[in-house]
């Protein structure tokens, strides 16, 4: 049985009244999805009368195929990849977004005095290959008329070690993570956020299929309200929802958890719309850029790959 307390009130709900369900995340346990665990473990899942299993992200089973082939009702990707999965003709739609601004950024050493896509010219980068982080970086370049050819771009890590031995002068990745590794190695960054210079696509979109939207509408509302409430409690109480994320990340460290969630707030939180709220302006240049960049051929109907029906039923 599970015992909830609620504005006061203490509510029973017996744990084989729940539906379960299982959601894909898009990456492995971190403080990205810290809404996520904050909803099953404050019970604002189980006050919808949902039991849900959050699953990591595995190559074995990505988060796409999940939900295609029924073995998640819900999964957490990128805009890119929903759309690239919606041109190959699969019918699935996304119902909310986490991240209205993508993280994707390019960082440095401040004592580099690398502080702009500029100061790249004659420098040595890295680049994170066959990721958006390498799509968005192209598009940055590409609508900032520089000439690439001019900087020694390489591939290496997944991390700020090259950057940090001198191997490289600047390095890309994501905002809310490897910047992180230099800034607890004593060392002031730079950061270079792709999407301050007009690139960027919404990153953490909630999405299903068109059958479980479709004809379970009211399963796919109580999911998103819940998650919604997660993130908003986790935003204004980050210290218990970091506790609650090292639940889940048990061999995690507090100091790079925190840091991930108090950079990712203003992605998510931006004070224009509310949380999980989505601009068609915004699915359109997510698509351009992948045309743009040769990352699909296949132009589709935006409309198809999103709807506002949940979020404006909640919110309104």
């Amino acid at each position: 049985m599970l015992i909830l307390v609620i504005s006061g009130c203490t509510q029973n709900i017996e744990e084989n009244e729940l539906q379960g369900i299982t959601v894909k995340l898009k990456w492995l346990h971190q403080a990205q999805f810290a809404g996520n665990y904050v909803a099953v473990e404050k019970g604002f899942y189980a006050n919808e009368e949902l039991k849900v299993n959050l699953v990591p992200f595995s190559f074995e089973d990505p988060t796409i195929d999940s939900v295609v082939n029924g073995t998640a009702v819900f999964g957490i990707t990128g805009a890119d990849e929903l759309i690239l999965a919606r041109s190959k003709g699969l019918t699935l739609k996304a119902f909310a977004v986490i991240y209205k601004i993508n993280p994707v950024c390019a960082y440095s050493l401040k004592e580099s005095g690398i502080a702009n896509p500029q100061d790249f010219i004659g420098k040595d980068i890295s680049l994170e290959r066959g990721t958006n982080v390498e799509t968005l970086y192209c598009a940055m370049m590409e609508k900032l008329d520089i000439n690439r050819s001019q900087i020694n771009e390489l591939t290496i890590g997944y991390d700020a070690t090259e950057l940090l031995n001198g191997t490289i002068d600047v390095s890309t990745g994501y905002l809310i993570n490897e910047p992180h590794q230099a800034i607890e190695a004593g060392y002031e960054v730079n950061t270079i956020l792709m999407a301050d210079y007009g690139v960027s696509m919404y990153a953490d979109v909630l999405f299903a299929t068109e059958d479980t939207i479709n004809n379970n509408p009211e399963l796919v509302e109580k999911f998103l309200r819940a998650t919604l409430e997660g993130w908003q409690y986790a935003i204004d109480h980050n210290g218990e929802a970091i506790d609650i994320v090292l639940e889940y990340v048990p061999n995690g460290g507090r100091s790079h958890e925190m840091y991930m969630l108090n950079s990712s707030i203003p992605l998510i939180q931006t004070g224009e719309t509310p949380i999980g709220w989505m601009e068609k302006d915004e699915w359109m240049q997510a698509q351009d850029i992948l045309l743009e960049q040769n990352i699909t051929d296949a132009e589709i109907n935006i409309g198809d790959v999103y709807t506002m029906d949940f979020l404006e039923k909640i919110y309104g």
